[in-house]
C-alpha cells in the first residue's frame, strides 16, 4: 500500500491591519464630503404635482411662507449664495440705516441658508442670536399682509440693488397648500414689484395619472 503524502497544515492568519485603515479612511472621506442638510424654520406641506425635475441646488434664492403666513427668505450655501446674500445684507444696512457690523452681515449670510423670517426692525437684534439661539428662535415672519407694510419688497430691493439687477439664477417659491390668499398675493406682487417674473415653485411629487401624455412619455422612458 502506498504511502500518502500528508499535506503541511498551513496558517490561515490573514493581516486585516491594511483593510481596518482603508475602511477608516472611505469612512472620513464621506464624513467630510457629506452636506448636512440645514434645519427648516418652517414646517410647509406643499401644493402636489407630477413634475419630476430635481429642484436646483446652486444660487438658490428661496422665498417660504406657511399656512400662518409667515414669510421666510433663504439662500443657498454655494458660492453665489452667500454672494447675494452679504450684498442683501449690506444694502438693507445702508437703506434702512441698521448699521450692520462686518460680523452681523456674516451671521446674516450664515443664517440666511437656514431661513430669515424677521421685520427689518429687529433684524440687527436678531443677528445677535448665537447659532444654537437662532435653532431655538421662533421668527415672526416677514410683514407681507400689509400691502403698505409688505417689507419683503424692501428685501428684494436690497438683493436686486446690490447686484445691480443681477438676479438669482433659481429664483423659488416654497408655499403652503394651506395659506390665505392675501399673503400669496402679496408675496408675488413684491416679486414683480422688483422685476422678478419668473421663478420656480416647489411643489410635493405625485404619481402621473395613467393614460396622460406625461405618462406615456416616462413609460416611454424620454
Amino acid at each position: 500500500m502506498s504511502k500518502l503524502n500528508k499535506i503541511a497544515k498551513k496558517s490561515t492568519w490573514v493581516d486585516m491591519t491594511a483593510f481596518v485603515d482603508l475602511s477608516f479612511l472611505i469612512l472620513t472621506f464621506f464624513m467630510l464630503a457629506t452636506k448636512f442638510k440645514p434645519p427648516e424654520v418652517l414646517k410647509i406641506q406643499n401644493p402636489h404635482s407630477v413634475s419630476s425635475i430635481n429642484q436646483p441646488e446652486k444660487d438658490v434664492f428661496k422665498v417660504s411662507f406657511d399656512k400662518d403666513g409667515k414669510v421666510f427668505i433663504s439662500f443657498s450655501p454655494d458660492k453665489d449664495g452667500k454672494e447675494k446674500a452679504q450684498l442683501t445684507a449690506e444694502v438693507l444696512s445702508r437703506q434702512k440705516g441698521l448699521g450692520l457690523t462686518p460680523g452681523e452681515i456674516a451671521t446674516f449670510v450664515n443664517f440666511s441658508v437656514g431661513g430669515i423670517g424677521v421685520p427689518i426692525g429687529q433684524l440687527k437684534s436678531f443677528l445677535a442670536l448665537t447659532d444654537a439661539q437662532y435653532k431655538e428662535f421662533s421668527q415672526p415672519g416677514i410683514p407681507v399682509k400689509d400691502t403698505l407694510n409688505n417689507q419683503l419688497n424692501d428685501y428684494l430691493n436690497a438683493l436686486i440693488t446690490g447686484t445691480g439687477g443681477r438676479k438669482p439664477e433659481n429664483v423659488m417659491l416654497n408655499g403652503d397648500n394651506g395659506t390665505e390668499y392675501p399673503y400669496f398675493k402679496n408675496v408675488l406682487a413684491a416679486f414683480k414689484k422688483n422685476g422678478i417674473f419668473s421663478f420656480k415653485l416647489i411643489t410635493a411629487l405625485e404619481g402621473v395619472p395613467s393614460g396622460t401624455p406625461l405618462y406615456k412619455k416616462q413609460r416611454e422612458g424620454k
